[in-house]
């Protein structure tokens, strides 16, 4: 009788903003800017560098508590939820990277490890099918630790079966080299070529 094999499952582990959607902060921007706020140039480096947005993607502030002092940052008034609309309006998915995802479940098990906050996961979760297929979430809200840290790395290969290869696609090379040196291997996202390419080496396509 032929041996089983009992070898783990790859197991794949995407970004979600730059690599199964794009982000464009600067349509939000441009509309906050219309509704009264600060020049959009100004929104987007407040968004780039401000303490609050890292404290919402890292569940320290709710989403109530961000748009509040968001929009006093930006000096602007709002509803919170046309500011939420707002927020959430920059996103698209990326159809030639998550039309590989079910060729990829059958061959690898899916786990998804995003900084994000519980106003655009809901978003893209309401918007996109796609999340469905994942089997596991690492969330920076949720886990209250964000890219480059290497806690979310850690929590993300935690989640590995023992002894399946890995590997992990994030758009931002710092973020790829961080998680390099926590052990995961990763790669930089540019295409779907460039992706398929990648997965072959690990058996996931």
């Amino acid at each position: 009788m032929a041996a089983q094999n009992t070898a783990a499952r790859p197991t794949v582990i995407f970004d979600l903003g730059g690599v199964l959607v794009s982000v464009d902060f600067e349509r939000a921007c441009a509309r906050l800017e219309a509704a009264g706020a600060a020049p959009a140039a100004v929104i987007l480096e407040t968004i780039a560098s401000g303490e609050d947005k890292l404290a919402f993607d890292t569940g320290r502030l709710s989403p109530q508590e961000f748009a509040a002092r968001f929009c006093a940052a930006i000096g602007v008034r709002l509803p919170y939820a046309e500011f939420a609309n707002i927020w959430c309006d920059i996103f698209a998915e990326q159809h030639e990277v998550t039309n590989l995802l079910d060729e990829i479940a059958g061959k690898a098990d899916l786990v998804l490890l995003s900084n994000t906050d519980p106003l655009h996961l809901a978003y893209v979760r309401s918007r996109y099918g796609f999340l469905a297929k994942f089997g596991q979430l690492v969330l920076s809200y949720e886990v209250g630790h964000a890219k480059p840290a290497r806690q979310i790395y850690e929590r993300a290969i935690g989640l590995c079966a023992a002894g399946s290869r890995m590997i992990y696609f994030d758009d931002i090379p710092g973020y790829v080299a961080a998680a390099r040196a926590c052990g995961l291997p990763a790669e930089q996202f540019v295409d779907a070529a460039r992706l398929r390419r990648d997965l072959q080496r690990v058996g996931a396509a």
